[in-house]
């Protein structure tokens, strides 16, 4: 009686092994549905911090800049190329690079960005004094799919921000 009663129970489970084959298949279809889904979000996510990334390391040279003008006591100049999406701190040796010029690529990884536009009072340089004066109002827009981020440089102080183009949340001083 009671191996009759093993393989009933036997015949049963190999019968529902399809069934879990098929649950399987059900299950492995929603996922991709689901993820298929969310594949539009993580880009966004990954253009948006991009831009946010582009915009922060902007904002870190210009205040870098306006610093080694002061502590240098003399004038620092920093000058974008819309063309290549990138700038140059003039006279500046990389940190990385010794021997090459300190010139930040902002279309190349991490930051996969563009410049979008630069005024720069009329030029595309920034020249900070030797008193951490910007020789202009300056505002720079860098963009990432659809999201941009804006780096203002205020003509007073001469202190750099960043701004979200969408919110106006700000990431300055």
């Amino acid at each position: 009686l009671r191996l009759a009663a093993i393989r009933r129970s036997d015949r049963s489970l190999r019968s529902r092994r399809g069934a879990t084959f098929v649950d399987l298949v059900i299950a492995v279809l929603v996922i991709g549905i689901l993820a298929a889904a969310g594949v539009p979000r993580m880009s966004d996510a990954l253009h948006r911090n991009r831009a946010s990334a582009a915009a922060q390391r902007i904002r870190a040279d210009l205040r870098w800049a306006r610093q080694r003008a002061m502590s240098r006591s003399t004038t620092q100049i920093v000058r974008f190329t819309a063309a290549t999406h990138s700038y140059t701190l003039v006279g500046v040796t990389d940190l990385e690079h010794s021997g090459q010029p300190y010139n930040v690529t902002l279309s190349e990884s991490p930051y996969e960005s563009r410049l979008v536009s630069i005024d720069a009072g009329g030029d595309a340089e920034l020249v900070f004094d030797h008193f951490g004066q910007p020789d202009s109002q300056v505002t720079i827009i860098v963009a990432s799919g659809a999201f941009q981020r804006t780096v203002t440089v205020d003509s007073n102080t001469g202190l750099a921000a960043f701004h979200d183009a969408c919110s106006g949340d700000t990431g300055g001083e």
